[in-house]
């Protein structure tokens, strides 16, 4: 295969973490090349020798971001680019937010299954986990949200669109979690960098403009990382809706907020003037893969079970009900040569289960299956 040849000369986590008998489908990157303008843009930086201080390369991305949200979804963040932070990523955002607003031992809620580095980032904070768990098919529970939270709530980190499991919430769910935001008053982080992943008919709506309680309490996240597969360019972008948050933002050194490169800036600049084209293109095909791997799962191995995801290129997959154990991803790892990510990680209530990363191409794809749907049905165990 030439493509995975191709695949096999990187040195991304991805490719380099286990060794070549192993098809990793694990971390949330895709096996596609970048879009032509990316590369160029990033390329002309290169070739004019423009690799010093250059920081008004920075200047235009809060614009281009919010002109992108508009002519992607449909609605404006803010008119005001002051309101507007860039940072390295967006867990570098989250967690700096999360030093300023909260202190040790307070609670942070996430709806679990949800993506890891969240549980680390409060872990390693001192502070305390309320761990909410969603509902059947994903969904967000306002009355156990509200159940789980005291005095000592006081934040919660949001995923719109939800890793791992793809949902894009619905408006009606956003505006009963506005209720319970509101009466706890409670900080929100939304980190959005799914947003521009969204399947077919489904419509993402960003968590700070789905009721007017969240327009001031919500830090809307949001970077070219994901959708065009860039994470490796480090940049990231937050809307401050609280004027709280902002002044702790300004009071701070101005280096502890960070910067991207002007390599970063550039690649994520074109990503959002240049490059929408090549992001319809992919949305067909990582819908395509998706049904793909539904329509398999269903046919061959049908006690897998398997919502297709709204958004996302990640399938939630539940092997409960499988001989593969409690940790299939490591039983599938040491016995079928394939690497996806354990559910464990996701959430305690998540044994089972894993996730796994199917923006591949159809042949790369089939052979991971081959492999799982092998392993099934043959019995194996851990």
């Amino acid at each position: 295969m030439d493509d995975l040849k191709r695949l096999r000369s990187l040195d991304s986590a991805k490719w380099t973490k286990y060794g070549p008998d192993v098809l990793p489908a694990w971390v949330a990157d895709m096996d596609f090349d970048q879009a032509p303008p990316i590369k160029a843009a990033i390329n002309a930086v290169l070739e004019r020798g423009d690799l010093g201080y250059n920081f008004a390369a920075l200047h235009p991305l809060a614009e281009t971001w919010l002109s992108w949200v508009e002519r992607r979804h449909g609605v404006r963040l803010t008119d005001d680019t002051d309101e507007i932070w860039t940072f390295t990523g967006a867990l570098h955002a989250l967690e700096l937010v999360m030093e300023l607003h909260t202190e040790p031992g307070d609670g942070i809620v996430v709806f679990s299954p949800i993506y890891h580095p969240f549980r680390h980032a409060i872990h390693d904070s001192g502070r305390q986990m309320v761990d909410v768990p969603l509902g059947a098919q994903s969904t967000l529970d306002a009355e156990r949200l509200d159940a789980a939270c005291d005095e000592q709530t006081k934040m919660v980190l949001f995923s719109q669109p939800h890793n791992p499991a793809g949902r894009v919430f619905t408006t009606e769910e956003l505006q009963a979690f506005a209720t319970v935001a509101e009466e706890r008053d409670l900080l929100v982080i939304s980190d959005e960098v799914w947003a521009d992943l969204v399947h077919a008919p489904h419509q993402h709506l960003p968590l700070a403009l789905a009721d007017e309680r969240l327009r001031e309490r919500t830090i809307t996240l949001g970077s070219a990382s994901k959708a065009f597969n860039v994470a490796g360019l480090s940049c990231a972008l937050a809307h401050v809706g609280s004027a709280t948050v902002r002044n702790r933002l300004n009071a701070l050194s101005h280096h502890v907020h960070g910067r991207p490169s002007s390599l970063s800036a550039a690649g994520t600049m074109a990503a959002w003037t240049e490059s929408e084209g090549w992001l319809s293109d992919t949305m067909l095909t990582l819908t395509a893969r998706r049904d793909h791997l539904a329509a398999r799962l269903a046919a061959e191995v049908p006690e897998v079970g398997f919502d297709p995801p709204e958004a996302t290129y990640l399938a939630w997959l539940d092997l409960t009900r499988t001989s593969l154990g409690d940790d299939p991803a490591k039983t599938l790892l040491d016995h079928a040569g394939v690497a996806i990510d354990p559910g464990l990680q996701f959430g305690d209530q998540a044994a089972g289960w894993a996730r796994l990363n199917f923006a591949t191409t159809e042949q790369i794809l089939d052979e991971i299956l081959d492999r799982i749907i092998g392993a099934i049905k043959n019995g194996v165990t851990p």
